[in-house]
This record gives structure tokens, C-alpha cells and sequence, in this order.
């Protein structure tokens, strides 16, 4: 790497910072779906799980702001601060789940793709970043188990609306890395996973996942999936109103300055 490891001013130092809000302000999103998604429970166990996965997925996006004040940039604005426009999470959470096989497979996506674009810092020279990233990998582990069990559970019954769930929202979680092969944090060593590489294993990920539910069913094909975005991290539109509206921080006490 040429330049400083928190130079928000150079090339490198502003990628890092798409990645990163994107898998932070992703977890944001994906903690609200885990917590206003809770009372959809189907057991007490159901309710644990939820409760604590949606824990973590905040504390992965507090740990992940608050380590970006060493580029500059204030936990308090990032938490509260932004607009809709400024929040950079996956389109694929745009969209409310419409029923519990929709909301395992949403869920699933979501851990699945932050995880693997978090997993690209694990060697990070800045031992900080890289810790973080092997604590969201730790915690995501389980939450990957929690759908899995899910799809074993589909699988058992009627696996349809979780099949046509899942292959819905596999286009805007494989659109979130882009089709460019141009990948400036990869080549230059920030990053140990390229788009490409990731773009493959969430496919193998996401296709493992569709067996245990149907062993016949397939994904689409890569090439025919849309778009969303060119990199992670740059959104199309802002946060949807209603979305917004849930996410925001309003307890401005609770917020580490």
C-alpha cells in the first residue's frame, strides 16, 4: 500500500471507506429487520435468537463507525447524522419481507455477502480492522447456522416460498459487488478477496443453501442477473422513507460520542 492506512484523502483511503460504510450501514439495516421481525417468531427460541443476532449485527455497525474516526470521520454523525441519501446499505433490504421463508432468505443474503466483503480485512495491517472483522466473523458464522436450520425446515414441507424467495433476492445481493473486474483495494493489497472471487463464493454459498431446501433447484445464471451498483457501497437511490423512518437513531443519550 502507498498510502497512509486512515488517509481519507487519498484514493485508497476513500475505497476503504465505501467498503466499509457499506457493511456497516448494511448491518444497521439488517439489525432493525432482525429486531421489528422478532415478534414473527415461531417459537421462545425463535425470539432468543433473533433478539441476539440483531444485537450483533449493531454492534457490528457501532464497532465498524467508531473505528472510522481514524479517518476523520465522527461516530455521532455517522449513527445520526446522515440523511437517507447518506446511508449506505444493500438495496436488497430496501424491501420488506413479505413472509418468514422471505425473511430467512433476506437475512441469509445479507450475512452472507457482509461477511465475505468483511472477510477481505482479516489480514489487514491495521490489527484494529482486522479484529473487527474476524469478531464479525465469529458472530456471523451463527447466524448463517441459525438459516440454514430454517431451510432444513423448509425443506421438509412445502420449500417453495423460500426457493422463490431466495432466488428473488439473489439478484440485488450478487448486484451489490458489480460485473467491473476493476477492483483498486484488491490490487493493491488492502483487500485479500477481490469482487470476482466473492462474487463466486457467494453463488457456491447461496446455491449450498437452495440444496438443503430442494436438492433440484438452481440458481440463475450469473451473467443474467441485474446490476445494482458498480461497487459495493454506492447507491442508486437513497433509503426508502419507511425504511429510514425505523433505522434512524433517535436516543441520542445511548450514542458514544
Amino acid at each position: 500500500m502507498n498510502a497512509p492506512l486512515h488517509d481519507s484523502d487519498s484514493e485508497l483511503g476513500r475505497l476503504l471507506i465505501d467498503d466499509l460504510l457499506a457493511i456497516a450501514d448494511t448491518k444497521l439495516v439488517l439489525g432493525n429487520w432482525y429486531a421489528v421481525s422478532t415478534h414473527n417468531g415461531k417459537s421462545i427460541p425463535d425470539y432468543a435468537a433473533l433478539l441476539a443476532i440483531g444485537a450483533a449485527s449493531f454492534g457490528h455497525a457501532r464497532a465498524l463507525y467508531q473505528y472510522l474516526g481514524s479517518f476523520g470521520l465522527g461516530y455521532s454523525f455517522l449513527e445520526r447524522g446522515r440523511t437517507a441519501e447518506g446511508i449506505r446499505s444493500m438495496h436488497l433490504l430496501d424491501q420488506a419481507p413479505k413472509s418468514w421463508p422471505d425473511f430467512i432468505a433476506g437475512t441469509f443474503l445479507a450475512e452472507q455477502a457482509t461477511w465475505l466483503l468483511a472477510s477481505g480485512f482479516l489480514s489487514h495491517p491495521d490489527r484494529a480492522l482486522a479484529g473487527i472483522a474476524k469478531r464479525i466473523g465469529e458472530e456471523s458464522y451463527f447466524h448463517l447456522k441459525y438459516a440454514s436450520g430454517w431451510a432444513r425446515v423448509f425443506g421438509a414441507g412445502d420449500a417453495g416460498p423460500f426457493i422463490d424467495a431466495l432466488i428473488s433476492r439473489y439478484a440485488d445481493a450478487i448486484g451489490w459487488f458489480g460485473t467491473s473486474d476493476i477492483d483498486v483495494l484488491h490490487s493493491q493489497g488492502v483487500r485479500q478477496t477481490g469482487f470476482e472471487e466473492i462474487r463466486r463464493s457467494l453463488t457456491d454459498e447461496v446455491a449450498k443453501l437452495l440444496h438443503l431446501a430442494a436438492p433440484s433447484a438452481s440458481l440463475p445464471m450469473q451473467s443474467s442477473v441485474a446490476t445494482r451498483e458498480t461497487r459495493p457501497g454506492l447507491r442508486q437511490s437513497p433509503l426508502p422513507a419507511k425504511l429510514f423512518e425505523v433505522v434512524r437513531f433517535r436516543d441520542s443519550e445511548a450514542a458514544p460520542e
